[in-house]
């Protein structure tokens, strides 16, 4: 994503050799990153949000917080 990305955002450059399939790629990547270090997390929290009390306790003993 790095590469390809870093290419296209260069003012005064145009590579007409980007296409759809390429494009397509780099949406599937940033799709994918978005849901490893945003979506995923964010359901974790929520998940945790609706144990008990006790049981929240109980890891923040565990974990030494």
């Amino acid at each position: 994503m790095r590469v390809i990305g870093n290419e296209a955002v260069h003012p005064g450059t145009l590579d007409l050799k980007d296409d759809v399939s390429t494009a397509g790629a780099m949406f599937r990547l940033v799709n994918m990153v978005v849901e490893v270090m945003v979506t995923r997390p964010k359901e974790v929290e929520e998940i945790y949000a609706k144990l008990p009390d006790s049981k929240k306790d109980e890891i923040s003993k565990r974990d030494g917080k």
